[in-house]
């Protein structure tokens, strides 16, 4: 984790104030400090367009747009294609997650989630980036 930019602006997207509080403390715990919050796709979408970001956790059920939606027009703009991407989740369902898998998603993670399970798969997504 030394080789990892702790400066990174990190984008937390999730209709659920609260579940976006729990990513965003599990950051911070562990030294990511920049983080930005957004309750839907549409709004993601325009902090995208506007703020240059590093790095995004997405839910996938959200009012307005929803993360599917929200990672297929990321992943097919060549100006923010190479932004990492979590999918966070209660959507377990497999047919779901071999579309997001299409749509390039860099992660798939199903909630409840614990803090350990959540920063290793970020270290891991950022370090088979930088690989």
């Amino acid at each position: 984790m030394d080789n990892i930019n702790k400066d990174m602006k990190i984008l937390i997207v999730d209709d659920s104030m609260s579940m976006r509080r729990i990513v965003i403390k599990f950051l911070k715990n562990n030294g990511f400090q920049n983080c930005i919050e957004a309750k839907d796709g549409v709004e993601a979408l325009d902090i995208v367009q506007n703020d240059p970001i590093d790095f995004i956790v997405s839910d996938l059920n959200m009012p307005n747009m929803n993360g599917l939606e929200f990672l297929k027009i990321v992943k097919h703009d060549s100006h923010t294609k190479h932004i990492p991407f979590i999918m966070l989740t209660v959507e377990a369902i497999q047919k779901t997650m071999i579309k997001a898998v299409t749509l390039k998603v860099d992660s798939y993670i199903v909630k409840p989630i614990t803090e350990k399970i959540f920063i290793d798969e970020m270290i891991r997504v950022l370090t088979e980036i930088n690989e």
